[in-house]
């Protein structure tokens, strides 16, 4: 499902998310391409552009990078051991259950 087919805001959720593994503290930068298969800065790149990415075109980076970084931004706050819950919902204003059905909803 494309960004298009979201709420306004469920796509808010999307950039709070990727706000948050860009800027926040969550994430090593030793383990940060590792993880998320960019560097923090081509992460940073479609955090600071979006919503005005398209998370299947091969912009910014010419490997869909944007979908790339959408995915792993879910799947990184969701399922890796970061320890820091509750500083994250700090972050995003939704639950656990919220991101997780959003990630559902927008891998369909």
């Amino acid at each position: 499902m494309p960004l298009s087919n979201l709420s306004d805001q469920e796509v808010e959720i999307v950039g709070r998310c990727l706000n948050a593994v860009v800027y926040g503290p969550f994430f090593d930068d030793v383990e940060f391409q590792t993880l998320f298969g960019v560097t923090r800065e081509e992460a940073r790149i479609v955090a600071d552009q979006f919503p005005n990415v398209d998370e299947y075109d091969s912009e910014p980076f010419g490997n869909d990078d944007s979908w790339l970084v959408i995915n792993n931004t879910f799947a990184n706050i969701l399922g890796y051991p970061h320890g820091k819950s509750v500083e994250l919902s700090n972050y995003i204003s939704a639950s656990f259950e919220e991101v997780r059905v959003l990630f559902e909803k927008w891998r369909k």
